[in-house]
């Protein structure tokens, strides 16, 4: 997390005079009229309207308190929402026709001790993992698959949800698989260590000293190298995974939020949390050899198309896509007051941003990438430090 975003909670949390918290359930608000459909039946009806009356009036100091009536997110359900809940009275949409796999949306939670899985076409929880401060989730190729990193372990899960194996390990680092899929790279932020896991067997097979406070890890397309973010040593390593040496540091100059790396292996973008650059890297002479300049003084997550085309970052509450060909920013949307990891669909569809919204606290916003434009925000979440998502055939049952 980085400091900006724990300073701007700080903020609210001063403003409301309040401990900051989520609220006990994660639930969908979509944007626009539909935000008042609160029986997620698809209309705006009389039963959504006895809903609206039996919380006006109820502030968020109130026990009985719902967020979803609150649709001006202004800490009370009052006249102000009902006049925003008049005008969407009587709205319906038609869902479209779901076609192709579906997903499963993992979010882990570090400061809520959770993953949760989330249906993708209904945004409903269909499962909560209870980990011990996640750091990172990942799904295998096959899809058969899910690993967590918490304080204390690596973990191998089944498609039920049921542990396989684990592995000590001592930090909230995040995880990347080999191309076989055979091997995992841990970061261990704690140790200063990736620590290599064999996932067949589960055991620790080696461990690399790659410096301070690694936070991201990324794989070359080609499968021999690996590269390390290392937060507070303001570099990346670069590891010959044939040796399990560090042969080269790339000097960021910032504290590094996260690492990208195009199809083709030549060139990597790291994110800079206090600085309003994107540091643009060459693979081949493992040099900084250019950045792409922000309006936002920092950004964090990075996530890229499927296609590898564009590249999608989260810059203080705004989301940027990034033509990568040319390295030209070609669109931005804004999204709340700051914001850290995001996912994007297998499908390149939607992306989830982690945002904080002023009084309505932290969630995801969801964000249609073909029309980007905002669809709603998944709330009840502290602070995810990954998303993953897994494909699932509609012909079979969602576990």
């Amino acid at each position: 997390m980085s400091l900006r975003f724990c300073a701007v909670l700080c903020m609210l949390m001063a403003l409301n005079g309040e401990e900051l918290r989520a609220e006990m359930d994660v639930f969908w608000v979509a944007n626009g009229p539909m935000a008042s459909d609160f029986d997620g039946d698809g209309e705006v009806t009389f039963s959504d309207f006895l809903h609206f009356i039996n919380n006006f009036n109820v502030d968020s100091e109130g026990e009985s308190y719902d967020p979803r009536t609150d649709l001006n997110e202004d800490g009370v359900t009052n006249f102000n929402d009902f006049l925003a809940f008049s005008a969407a009275y009587g709205e319906a949409q038609i869902p479209a026709e779901p076609s192709g796999d579906r997903y499963i949306i993992y979010v882990a939670d570090s400061d809520d001790s959770s993953v949760m899985a989330l249906d993708f076409d209904s945004h409903l929880i269909l499962d909560y993992l209870p980990p011990r401060g996640p750091g990172g989730v990942i799904v295998s190729a096959d899809q058969q698959s899910i690993y967590v990193t918490d304080i204390f372990g690596f973990y191998k899960l089944n498609t039920r949800h049921e542990v396989q194996f684990s592995v000590p390990v001592e930090s909230r680092g995040k995880a990347v698989l080999s191309l076989d899929q055979t091997r995992a790279y841990v970061a261990d932020q704690v140790q200063d260590l990736v620590r290599v896991v064999d996932v067949v067997n589960g055991v620790t097979l080696d461990s690399i000293l790659v410096g301070n406070l690694p936070f991201d890890v990324a794989l070359a397309p080609d499968g021999t190298k690996l590269y390390v973010a290392n937060r507070t040593d303001q570099n990346v390593a670069v590891v010959d995974l044939a040796t399990m040496t560090v042969t080269a540091r790339i000097i960021i100059g910032d504290f590094t939020g996260e690492i990208s790396i195009t199809q083709d292996g030549a060139r990597a973008y790291v994110t800079n949390l206090t600085r309003g650059v994107i540091s643009v890297l060459d693979l081949n002479t493992n040099q900084v050899v250019g950045a792409l300049q922000i309006d936002q003084n920092g950004s964090f997550g990075a996530e890229f198309s499927p296609d590898k085309k564009s590249l999608y970052v989260s810059a203080q509450g705004v989301l940027l896509e990034i033509d990568v060909e040319h390295n030209l920013i070609v669109r931005t949307l804004r999204l709340g007051r700051d914001s850290t990891v995001l996912g994007v669909s297998p499908d390149g569809s939607r992306a989830y941003v982690t945002t904080l919204v002023q009084l309505s606290g932290p969630g995801l916003t969801v964000v249609d990438l073909n029309e980007w434009r905002i669809l709603g925000r998944v709330r009840g979440f502290l602070f995810p430090r990954q998303i993953a998502f897994r494909a699932v055939p509609r012909s079979t049952d969602s576990q």
